[in-house]
């Protein structure tokens, strides 16, 4: 239990966290002293006096690596050992993808996505171009090649996004966070951040961000051609040797796709490193299985199947109305919430830690 007695209000807590780390960055420890009207002086209870608590990264257990189970078990290195390491054993390094042995399976994992795309894409679309070539002709196939292309791509994510989502609810429909006859949402933050990862999470967690690291490398593909060039033009002036330009494949929705994807990967790997993988997974669960009618209704609407089309936004609304209005907000989040009190009253958090992000709430 880590109560601070008179602690200050969460918002507060996160402003003085902004000022202290942009201070720190430009080598100004003691900004406070500088401050008028008394704002850092504590003797005075200053608005901006409030000590600031250590970095939640010294609550966090650290995650036996590859080469400490080698030693623990003393085994040699071999693929047997490794994959006793990786698929048999709980709460390894695998299980944050900060760490050195998860990034290297991350990369792999990446790489074998990117394989995995450039195999079935091209084959994807052949299926939507045959479709298409049946329902309209081959015309309409001609002038609508960017619908093809794009029915590929959807269809793609369409058998990910199923594939995940049988898998998560195959995986975690049984673990206690999911009900509440066994403590519901709070089993979020209960023994954080000392929470065992199984093997299931950890590889739930690998594939997910390998797929959205994936996606974001691809609309950057998309988006951007880079080509080399010598430093010193012909002209004699000075360059620089990579050249970056616009794409004529980069899409009219780049802008708001590169925020989310960007965004999306900063949640994915902050929510392992910082061991919420809980909270993660169940965000993973509702977001697949919303993205599935979604991805279908995409894929029918390529086609310009009117009625298939209205079906299946019919069912994504349902979905959606389920999943990302109904259980996320009013499961997940206010579970959140109302629990997350836990992690300084029942463990190891410090409380000012604690409220200086969930305050805002």
């Amino acid at each position: 239990m880590v109560l601070i007695e008179n602690c200050p209000p969460g918002p507060l807590l996160f402003v003085i966290n902004v000022i202290n780390t942009i201070c720190v960055a430009f080598n100004l420890p003691n900004w406070r002293d500088f401050l008028p009207w008394g704002l850092g002086d504590a003797e005075k209870n200053g608005l901006l006096s409030h000590l600031l608590p250590d970095s939640i990264s010294e609550s966090l257990p650290k995650m036996p690596s590859y080469a400490d189970f080698l030693a623990e078990h003393s085994y040699v290195r071999s693929f047997s050992s490794y994959y006793q390491f990786a698929f048999k054993t709980p709460s390894t390094s695998l299980g944050v993808l900060t760490t050195p042995d998860a990034m290297v399976v991350l990369l792999f994992l990446v790489l074998i996505l990117r394989k995995i795309k450039r195999f079935v894409l091209p084959k994807f679309s052949a299926v939507g171009r045959h479709l298409a070539n049946i329902s309209h002709g081959s015309e309409w196939v001609k002038s609508n090649e960017l619908k093809v292309t794009k029915f590929g791509e959807y269809l793609y994510r369409l058998l990910f996004h199923s594939s995940v989502s049988i898998s998560g609810i195959y995986y975690f429909c049984d673990k206690p966070w999911w009900d509440p006859a066994r403590g519901g949402a709070a089993n979020m933050f209960i023994d954080f951040p000392n929470q065992p990862i199984e093997v299931d999470m950890t590889w739930y967690y690998l594939i997910q961000g390998a797929y959205n690291i994936d996606a974001m490398m691809h609309l950057f593909e998309l988006s951007f051609v880079a080509t080399w060039r010598k430093p010193i033009a012909e002209s004699g002036r000075i360059q620089t040797p990579l050249n970056i330009k616009w794409s004529p494949t980069c899409r009219g929705d780049f802008q708001e796709m590169a925020i989310h994807h960007i965004i999306t990967n900063i949640l994915v790997i902050c929510s392992s490193h910082m061991r919420l993988t809980i909270i993660g997974s169940m965000v993973f669960m509702v977001h697949d299985v919303s993205d599935v009618p979604v991805d279908l209704s995409k894929l029918a609407n390529f086609m310009k199947w009117k009625t298939s089309t209205t079906v299946c936004f019919v069912l994504m609304v349902i979905v959606w109305l389920v999943t990302r209005l109904g259980i996320f907000p009013f499961y997940i989040f206010r579970g959140i919430v109302q629990n997350v009190h836990i992690v300084y009253t029942e463990g190891v958090i410090d409380e000012r830690f604690a409220r200086m992000y969930t305050g805002m709430f």
